[in-house]
């Protein structure tokens, strides 16, 4: 994307934003008057009252991001089962390990899960655990192409 008013983050958020109230909210059908009123957290400059929102696109610009979180929400994967199986044993998503090219180019990504009070010790742990059995398969099997040396984690907690 160039000379756009918005980022990939940002539509990725919106699409995520997006999903869950179409989770609680089945009767939503429409998504660009869901987001029209919505922040672009990249406008905000640390200032979240100052985020330009999504209406104050020009025409052209919103139906096009409009579009985006569309097609983001059309192609995610169905991971609806596995969110109710979590939240129904009480657990929170704790870190995501991913291997790709870098940036938003994954080829192979780990979600861990946890019930709520694990201690940042033993989480971190786990998930370094984790991060070196996948490392250790990749490097057992000659696996060095650049596709896979980016990592990258995050912490987030689930909704």
């Amino acid at each position: 994307m160039f000379n756009l008013p918005y980022t990939n983050d940002d539509l990725r958020r919106e699409a995520a934003r997006q999903y869950a109230e179409i989770v609680s909210k089945p009767d939503l059908l429409e998504v660009g008057d869901e987001m029209r009123t919505r922040p672009i957290a990249s406008t905000a400059g640390g200032k979240p009252e100052k985020a330009t929102t999504w209406t104050q696109l020009s025409g052209d610009e919103f139906h096009d991001a409009r579009n985006e979180v569309q097609e983001l929400l059309d192609d995610a994967a169905d991971v609806s089962r596995w969110a109710v199986d979590l939240g129904a044993c009480g657990l929170r998503f704790t870190s995501e390990l991913a291997w790709g090219r870098g940036g938003d180019a994954w080829d192979l990504a780990v979600q861990i899960a946890h019930r709520p009070g694990l201690s940042n010790e033993l989480r971190e742990a786990i998930t370094a655990a984790v991060r070196g059995a996948v490392n250790r398969v990749l490097d057992d099997r000659g696996i060095d192409d650049t596709r896979l040396l980016h990592q990258h984690t995050s912490e987030e907690p689930a909704s």
